[in-house]
């Protein structure tokens, strides 16, 4: 029998995943948020306005962008983007 410990509460648990049984709704909840933001939205040039527009907290959003690669390549994508923007405007 294998503990692990979940990403997101800290607590022990024996299922396989990052995140415990508990936390697993509360992570399908924040994926579901943050696709609905960037198909919607333009990407915020910070985490912490990502964070404050949607509502999932900012370790929580790293984790996420870490482990789904779909949301690093977006985040990648859109920073590179703005910063070509500034660099063109300047």
């Amino acid at each position: 029998m294998e503990f692990n410990k979940c990403n997101r509460c800290g607590s022990f648990f024996v299922n396989a995943g990052p995140v415990c049984p508990n936390c697993k709704t509360k992570d399908d909840i924040d994926v579901s948020k943050l696709e609905n933001y960037m198909q919607e939205f333009n990407i915020p040039e910070t985490l912490e306005q990502l964070s404050y527009n949607t509502g999932i907290s900012v370790p929580n959003l790293n984790r996420h962008i870490n482990e789904n690669p779909k949301f690093s390549e977006i985040i990648k994508l859109n920073k590179f983007t703005k910063r070509m923007l500034k660099n063109i405007l300047m």
